[in-house]
């Protein structure tokens, strides 16, 4: 007589288990938010070095990079660092049904292509603003990310409580704060926008608010089984990444890589060897950077990922302060930037506080 082998009943979870889910859940979301703060303090960095050498320009190939960077983001983690392929079954597991399982039909396919028309428009707004506005007002203007992303996200069914929106201000305010440092050292050191600030700043706004609005509607994709956020990184990533090839191939069949290229790097005395390093440890960089956000956007949402860019700019004050303090004065923590940092820090721990619910007091036996 054959027994048949049933699925043993799942065991009721405990509280200690329970517990040790959401340690490990909130460790794994705190390395996450300290990785992206940290690839997103290095990336400008590249991205001045290479301005200084020439290599930027009409190619936007820093964009470029970052795109490519974060259509490689699904392929990199499902091939070499996940070692369970859960999106397809091991045993059946062959190139061709991997290919096949990136198909996307119906209304997935409408709301993929929606979410990467977002985040394009976005990044073209935000990008056409900074250069009417400086990269201080810019600060200023693109911290209200936070404040966006949280208004939207209650707009599609999400409640915060009293605290963690007195925490968004606050984060807000922080890196508005830090921005507007920024703005002074620009204009003592002569760095004006092009003009019509009024235009610019309604630009980067509404860059802005179309970033977060894309960011709460990737959440709201990637939170379906149907489809994981890095996945749809991928495809975000690689629409942006084939427009901006297709606009550097017209470009290179119009001037030629002399002309496109090289002729500013050797203008500006830089070495192309040293150029192309440099991008592909920008691309590096933008690819950490993309892996932690948007292992943030699946692990704690667009909220918390919009104020991880207050962690960043701790990252971006603190560096500033122990390197370059004693060459430029303007690197120096003053009293503005201080309250900037303590506004930031204490809007994050406000945010992610739980507050403690009473204890339940045992009633005694009747």
């Amino acid at each position: 007589m054959q027994r048949q082998r049933t699925k043993p009943e799942e065991e009721p979870i405990s509280p200690k288990s329970t517990t040790k889910t959401n340690r490990s859940k909130h460790v794994h979301v705190a390395l996450c938010a300290l990785a992206y703060a940290a690839s997103g303090a290095l990336q400008p960095t590249l991205v001045d070095w290479l301005r200084s050498n020439g290599a930027t320009g009409v190619a936007m190939l820093p964009m470029l990079a970052n795109t490519l960077a974060v259509a490689c983001v699904a392929p990199l983690r499902e091939l070499l660092l996940s070692e369970k392929r859960s999106y397809i079954d091991r045993q059946q597991w062959s190139w061709m049904n991997y290919i096949k399982s990136w198909r996307l039909k119906g209304k997935l396919l409408r709301r993929v292509a929606f979410v990467a028309f977002l985040d394009f428009l976005a990044n073209v707004l935000v990008m056409i603003g900074l250069l009417f506005v400086g990269a201080g007002v810019y600060a200023v203007l693109f911290s209200s990310g936070v404040a966006f992303a949280a208004l939207f996200s209650t707009v599609n069914g999400k409640r915060y409580s009293l605290r963690q929106w007195c925490g968004v201000a606050l984060a807000t305010l922080g890196m508005a704060l830090n921005g507007l440092a920024s703005v002074e050292d620009a204009l003592d050191a002569g760095h004006g926008a092009l003009g019509r600030f009024e235009l610019g700043a309604g630009v980067i706004l509404g860059g802005t608010a179309l970033h977060s609005l894309s960011l709460v509607c990737a959440e709201s994709v990637s939170t379906g089984e149907e489809l994981t956020s890095f996945r749809l990184a991928t495809y975000v990533g690689g629409v942006e990444a084939s427009v901006l090839l297709a606009h550097n191939a017209v470009l290179l069949l119009a001037r030629g890589a002399d002309k496109l290229y090289l002729k500013h790097i050797l203008k500006h005395q830089g070495d192309p060897t040293t150029v192309f390093i440099v991008y592909i440890a920008l691309w590096f960089a933008d690819l950490c950077h993309a892996l932690a956000h948007y292992a943030l956007l699946a692990g704690a949402g667009a909220v918390a990922l919009t104020l991880s860019r207050g962690v960043q700019m701790l990252f971006v004050v603190g560096i500033a302060e122990l390197a370059f303090c004693g060459d430029d004065a303007r690197a120096c923590l003053t009293p503005v930037k201080f309250a900037s940092v303590a506004s930031v820090a204490f809007g994050i721990l406000l945010y992610a506080s739980k507050p403690k619910r009473p204890k339940r007091e045992l009633l005694p036996a009747q």
